[in-house]
C-alpha cells in the first residue's frame, strides 16, 4: 500500500514538473518596429515659367561724335549717361533634367540717359527718353539655384536732339530703333522671388538730321552700355 502511495505522489510530481523542462523559460516576443513612411524628396528648383520684374542701373560710355557738314567742324562728342530703370515680364522653358533655360522677354525703360557739349561756337544735347526692348535669352544652370544667360533683341525708343549755332538750329524729337546684346546672372531666393545682375550694350544706329535753314547737316548716333541690378517674382 505504501509503495502504491508514493508511486501516485511521484507520478503527479513527474506531470507538474515536466512542463517546465519541455521548452525551457517563455520569453515574451517583441513588438513589431514599425518605420515611418519616408516623405518623397522635394523637385529639384526650375526657372520655367513666367515672370515680372524690375531693375534700376546706370547707362555710361555713351559716344556720339557731333559734326556739322558741310561746315567741316568738330563740335564734340555727347557721351550719354545716366540712371535708367526698367519694369520687365517674361516667360522660360526648362526641359525636366536639363540645365538649358530659354526664353523671352518685354522691357520698358525710362531714366535721365543724355549728355550736352559746347564747342566753336555751337551747343549740342542728346537725351533718351525711353526705350522698349523685346529680346531672346538663352541660359545655362551652374547650380539648380543659379542661371548665367546671355540675350539679344530689338529695341525702339524716342530721343531728342539738339544743336545751336551759325545762326541755325537743328532740333529733332527721333523715333529710334536698333538693337541689344549683353550677359546676366541670377540667383533664386526661394520658390517665387530671385535676383538678377546685367550688362547690356544698346544701338540705335545712324540717322541724318539736317538744320531748320539748312545751314548744316549731321548724323545722330547714340548709343551707350548699361549695368543693372533688380528682382524678378515667378509665378
Amino acid at each position: 500500500m505504501k509503495t502504491v502511495c508514493v508511486a501516485t505522489g511521484l507520478g503527479f510530481a513527474a506531470l507538474a514538473v515536466a512542463p517546465a523542462f519541455a521548452g525551457g523559460p517563455v520569453i515574451p516576443a517583441p513588438e513589431p518596429v514599425v518605420m515611418p513612411a519616408l516623405a518623397p524628396p522635394a523637385p529639384p528648383p526650375t526657372f520655367a515659367g513666367g515672370y515680372v520684374g524690375a531693375d534700376i542701373g546706370y547707362a555710361f560710355g555713351g559716344d556720339d561724335q557731333v559734326g556739322a557738314i558741310p561746315l567741316d567742324r568738330d563740335l564734340g562728342t555727347l557721351e550719354l549717361s545716366g540712371p535708367i530703370g526698367n519694369i520687365h515680364a517674361g516667360y522660360r522653358w526648362q526641359q525636366p533634367g536639363s540645365r538649358i533655360v530659354y526664353g523671352v522677354e518685354g522691357m520698358v525703360s525710362l531714366g535721365d540717359v543724355g549728355d550736352d557739349v559746347s564747342r566753336d561756337g555751337f551747343d549740342s544735347s542728346s537725351e533718351m527718353k525711353w526705350t522698349a526692348t523685346i529680346r531672346g535669352n538663352l541660359g545655362y544652370a551652374v547650380r539648380p539655384d543659379t542661371l548665367v544667360y546671355g540675350f539679344g533683341g530689338y529695341t525702339v525708343g524716342k530721343s531728342e536732339y539738339w544743336i545751336v549755332g551759325a545762326g541755325d538750329v537743328l532740333q529733332e524729337d527721333r523715333d529710334t530703333d536698333g538693337y541689344v546684346v549683353g550677359l546676366g546672372a541670377e540667383k533664386m531666393l526661394n520658390d517665387k522671388w530671385s535676383v538678377r545682375a546685367e550688362y547690356e550694350y544698346s544701338n540705335f544706329g545712324s540717322e541724318e538730321a539736317e538744320a531748320r535753314n539748312g545751314t548744316f547737316t549731321t548724323r545722330d548716333t547714340p548709343e551707350y552700355h548699361t549695368l543693372r541690378a533688380g528682382v524678378n517674382f515667378r509665378f
